[in-house]
């Protein structure tokens, strides 16, 4: 785009909004519903919208003299051209009732104009030294600040609890887990959830996470973080788990006839799991979301798994104490899984707190690096 080009405008618009709410206290209640003030081009007519606001705080009427009134106590009536010009836009609305339709033109041009913003502030990004992925991270939250609605819905609990209500007849929308016990406990795997399974090392925890990324691939696509392990040696976990084989003899390759057998009568089975894995080690959360981002886009996500999340890098430049980041990424997964309405499934390791223990039972305290992170997960 042309760095001449005019921005994205409607002045005939703005004029017919503001003479809406001139003429109308419905039409100024149904307008300030669709356009807040910076989203006017011409700075009086921001000045005169909040002019309009700043009356109806204070309980007065709203009209050409109140206006016109109050923009000479602030000195800024010869800014907006006058009380001569809120004569002339009251006239330019045709009638109040159609006020709400061109503040839905000027609210289209202002998401143009920070459109076109947020691409100048991208271009800028594109020059920053650092990691690609974050700067890609950072372009992507600019664009996304461009369309934020205006308007907010609020409905009280009486209006919604029917909706609540009906759904009591439906299927929970939750995936069990693979243990009763488990699910007599949380209920099963919920959309927006973030889950930690801790453990100590080589006690299993990735078989767990196998386990449950099997049962969320009933509902759709799981994106599989695997820090730690090979995509080959998770898949060699996920066969044996599958099978029952001794994952000892199937790692030294000791495989008998009959686990050949299984293994083809399964094969066709496993090609149809939509179950995507990354192994790539050294990913920080960006990298994470990335990849969610990538399988939700070949088929919809039903999870995500990490495996583990002490092993997530910590962008360069971050001196953060190791402690607060991992809390930071539990928060961070966190809004991830409401935002992608999926649950979040994250390993850790326990420190050294439960051996020491006479039961050796261990506590949310014992996640390690946990800080106050422990009270971030759903379960």
């Amino acid at each position: 785009m042309s760095e001449s080009l005019t921005p994205p405008q409607d002045i005939a618009a703005e004029q017919s909004t503001l003479g809406s709410m001139l003429l109308s206290s419905e039409a100024m209640q149904d307008v300030v519903e669709i356009v807040t003030g910076p989203d006017f081009y011409r700075p009086a007519h921001e000045t005169i919208f909040r002019t309009m606001l700043e009356l109806q705080g204070r309980g007065e009427p709203v009209d050409v003299i109140t206006v016109g009134a109050s923009l000479v106590v602030s000195g800024e009536v010869d800014r907006v051209g006058g009380v001569q010009y809120l004569h002339e836009i009251s006239q330019a609305c045709p009638t109040p009732s159609v006020g709400s339709h061109y503040a839905q033109i000027v609210a289209r041009h202002a998401t143009r104009r920070r459109l076109a913003a947020a691409a100048h502030r991208i271009r800028d990004i594109a020059h920053q030294p650092g990691d690609e992925a974050e700067l890609v991270e950072l372009a992507r939250k600019e664009v996304d600040g461009t369309s934020k609605a205006t308007t907010t819905t609020v409905q009280s609990f009486g209006e919604t609890i029917d909706v609540m209500l009906s759904q009591l007849d439906d299927e929970p929308d939750q995936v069990p887990t693979p243990w009763m016990a488990v699910n007599d406990i949380i209920g099963g795997l919920r959309p927006g959830g973030l889950y930690v399974v801790g453990a100590r090392p080589a006690v299993g925890k990735s078989v767990i996470a196998l386990q449950l990324a099997k049962a969320l691939t009933a509902k759709g696509a799981v994106a599989f973080s695997s820090l730690e392990m090979s995509e080959a040696d998770v898949q060699i976990r996920a066969v044996a788990a599958d099978l029952r084989i001794d994952l000892a003899r199937l790692m030294k390759r000791d495989l008998l006839a009959s686990d050949w057998a299984a293994i083809r009568a399964r094969r066709a089975a496993w090609q149809d799991v939509p179950l995507f894995i990354d192994d790539n080690s050294g990913v920080t959360l960006t990298d994470i979301k990335r990849f969610a981002r990538s399988v939700n886009r070949r088929q919809p996500l039903a999870g995500l798994v990490v495996d583990y999340l002490q092993l997530m890098a910590q962008p360069a430049g971050d001196k953060r104490p190791r402690h607060e980041f991992v809390a930071d990424m539990s928060r961070q997964l966190k809004i991830l899984a409401m935002e992608m309405k999926i649950p979040v499934i994250a390993l850790s390791q326990l420190n050294r707190g439960s051996t020491q223990r006479a039961d050796n039972m261990p506590q949310i305290s014992d996640l390690r690096e946990s800080g106050r992170w422990s009270r971030t997960p759903t379960w």
